[in-house]
């Protein structure tokens, strides 16, 4: 029982806090008489009370009281609640929309958590009391929209390297958040970061797997499509295996929220022939980044390719135009009895050996010629001529040799070359595709056609190469075979 007293710290049901106060009720004229005789030693209790408020997918709000006057006396506050603002944490008082704080004479700060309920606006607005100041702090997520409206508020770094708004503001000052939650814009949540076909064409059937990594910001299924799958063999997720089966070439695959490989490996009927096609694959969406790999068996003639602009190419066709024009140029010369025809088809057939053969074998006819047409005036150049074109020819009916060895037993060059690319590799790439995988075309036919083709060109050669040395020995052995070097030894008699 108190007079002339107001006591805080009592509970209705006659429980006490922790920290009772007792607050003397005195006239004003006997106060300020006081306050003019004796000056108060004691100050009141003054706090600061933070509140930083987080808006995610739940709002929170953690509130903190910390005392700013030295210790020694207690202090009992009632702090407002916002707004929809619900207490979480055990233990504390909550009266009339306002929270019962008690600090000891020791204490230094309490806190407590509250769940705040979504509202499209929340209105902040400091005290008029004379016991603490305010500070508010914002943390908003990206799925959410604010715009502020009162005083100017200052920044300060977060914990994460972030900017959070923060307000401190002086009695009866307000602030007014609107909140709002943007629409999601209508695109794709699947993006296909890279994806590699890879195929195997073989007698009978066609083995090819596709690997792709894509990132999905929703979890879900896919669809992708191949026509013409006869049998799916395995289908794995970031390396594990998933239990799916095609329907009418449809293959649903479920995806996760994030990053992944998917990798598939079927087997369809049709194998490697005269013209090839890989197999039509349908991503479901564009892509970025993918690439087409062919393995082809070593007893394939590949003539001509297409597809990617980033892809292989069979040069021998732009060569073969090289080696037409230089034909005719040779025709044109009076030197050899060899026409545009003859030239044309002696450089097809040379064209499956190195430059440098071609060289040997062009200047060797050309060189029989000069000897006929110009032999040498001085007699030791000329006999050192006649040295040097037995060489010539050892060396020309080498060459012949080589190439046709090459031509029945070797790999035919055909020049293919592009993106890493060779006769039993085919690599294509495109940086940007639509759903649907850009094709590649090869036309080709089985080896024995191509040995074939170097037999016929072997007889060939067999037989113009009779006409060649006869030609060959007359322009040797024009004027004659030989020139002696006479000497004259001068003494008393010439």
């Amino acid at each position: 029982t108190v007079a002339g007293w107001t006591l805080s710290g009592l509970h209705e049901d006659g429980q006490a806090d922790d920290n009772l106060e007792l607050t003397r009720i005195q006239d004003v004229s006997a106060v300020a008489s006081e306050e003019r005789e004796v000056p108060s030693q004691t100050l009141p209790p003054f706090v600061r009370v933070e509140r930083y408020l987080s808006l995610g997918l739940t709002w929170e709000v953690e509130t903190r009281v910390v005392r700013l006057t030295p210790l020694g006396t207690a202090a009992i506050l009632d702090v407002p609640l916002l707004q929809g603002e619900s207490v979480t944490t055990d233990g504390m008082r909550v009266e009339g929309g306002k929270v019962r704080v008690s600090l000891s004479t020791q204490s230094t700060e309490t806190s407590w958590h509250s769940i705040l309920a979504i509202q499209e606006t929340i209105s902040l607005k400091a005290g008029e009391s004379l016991a603490w100041a305010e500070m508010w702090q914002l943390d908003a997520a990206p799925i959410w929209h604010t715009q502020v409206e009162g005083i100017p508020s200052v920044h300060r770094e977060g914990g994460s390297g972030t900017w959070p708004p923060v307000w401190r503001p002086w009695p009866a000052e307000e602030v007014k958040i609107d909140i709002s939650r943007p629409e999601g814009v209508e695109g794709q949540t699947i993006t296909i970061d890279h994806g590699l076909l890879v195929v195997k064409p073989g007698r009978r059937f066609t083995d090819s797997s596709l690997t792709l990594s894509l990132r999905s910001s929703l979890g879900g299924q896919h669809i992708l499509s191949l026509p013409g799958l006869d049998e799916l063999k395995s289908v794995s997720i970031n390396g594990n295996v998933e239990p799916v089966r095609p329907v009418e070439g449809n293959i649903t695959l479920p995806l996760a929220p994030g990053s992944q490989k998917i990798e598939l490996v079927w087997q369809q009927k049709g194998g490697l022939g005269v013209w090839f096609k890989t197999p039509s694959v349908d991503l479901g969406l564009a892509s970025v980044n993918t690439g087409t790999q062919i393995e082809l068996p070593p007893e394939r003639w590949i003539l001509w390719i297409c597809g990617p602009r980033m892809g292989p190419a069979v040069l021998f066709w732009s060569l073969l135009v090289v080696l037409l024009l230089v034909a005719f140029a040779l025709g044109r010369v009076s030197l050899t009895p060899l026409r545009f025809v003859q030239w044309a088809l002696l450089g097809i057939g040379l064209s499956q050996a190195p430059i440098w053969a071609s060289v040997i074998l062009v200047s060797w006819l050309l060189a029989l010629g000069l000897r006929k047409d110009r032999p040498p005036a001085n007699k030791l150049v000329f006999n050192l001529v006649q040295l040097i074109l037995p060489c010539f020819t050892l060396m020309a009916l080498v060459v012949l040799g080589y190439t046709i060895y090459q031509g029945l037993l070797g790999v035919p060059d055909m020049q293919i070359e592009g993106n890493g690319s060779s006769s039993s590799l085919l690599r294509s790439f495109d940086d940007m595709s639509g759903p649907l995988l850009d094709r590649v075309f090869v036309f080709s036919l089985p080896l024995f056609w191509f040995r074939i083709a170097m037999l016929g060109w072997a007889l060939w050669i067999a037989v113009a190469l009779i006409s060649w040395l006869k030609w060959g020995w007359g322009c040797y052995s024009s004027s004659c075979l030989w020139r002696p070097i006479r000497t004259v030894v001068k003494s008393g008699r010439s």
